[in-house]
């Protein structure tokens, strides 16, 4: 775990983030990723996909990249299969502890009690993947009605610029998810609405956090 409180002496900020499926990095945390990105542009960002096809890989690299501009992004895809990640299991845990090794300042991925398989697998090794890293867990809406099985303790405020330009990037850049009865503005707009009540601003996308520590000293 990385101390909630943490200043780098030297060099940009790097962050990491790793999603089962192209699109889960932008629809969990697409909205943090775009603001950490337009307020500090020299953050270095990796962002890793588990399962692909090559078309969807095309996707993610075009959404990941306008998100996150004017910020550098590396974007790395891997083509484990869908729906058989936990059948992948040493696959999955090797990629992540070749990650754990470089010093992010902060991981964003799955929470461990979401209903898909492929994500509720990295969100089971994300804690003890990156044991010396802070950890942030998105949720992601879906038909399973899962939101809420882990209550969020960590909030991004967002505004309402940041809204629209995550949910721009998804539509312009995700042509093989248009039609889907859930793939609309409201989806996303509403739940980043719902989670900015929850923290006292008008939008937000919500974390959950299983352990941190605060910097010392704190006062």
């Amino acid at each position: 775990m990385l101390p909630l409180i943490a200043q780098r002496s030297t060099g940009p900020r790097r962050v990491l983030a790793v999603g089962a499926h192209c699109d889960d990095i932008e629809i969990g945390a697409g909205g943090t990723l775009h603001t950490w990105a337009r307020s500090n542009p020299d953050t270095e960002f990796t962002c890793v996909v588990l399962t692909s096809t090559p078309e969807r890989a095309a996707e993610s690299r075009a959404c990941l990249a306008a998100l996150m501009a004017p910020a550098r992004v590396d974007v790395v895809v891997h083509d484990l299969r869908d729906t058989r990640l936990p059948a992948d299991y040493d696959a999955v845990k090797d990629i992540l502890a070749e990650l754990s090794r470089e010093p992010w300042d902060v991981v964003v991925t799955h929470q461990r009690h979401d209903a898909h398989q492929d994500h509720r697998l990295l969100g089971e090794f994300a804690p003890t993947a990156f044991r010396d890293h802070l950890v942030l867990q998105f949720e992601i809406p879906k038909w399973d009605g899962d939101l809420g099985t882990s209550r969020a303790n960590v909030y991004q405020p967002l505004t309402e610029q940041a809204v629209a330009a995550k949910w721009a990037a998804l539509d312009e850049h995700y042509v093989s998810q248009r039609g889907k009865d859930w793939w609309d503005a409201e989806t996303f707009s509403s739940l980043a609405r719902l989670r900015g009540m929850e923290c006292r601003h008008r939008y937000a996308e919500a974390f959950r956090c299983e352990k941190v520590l605060l910097g010392s000293p704190l006062f």
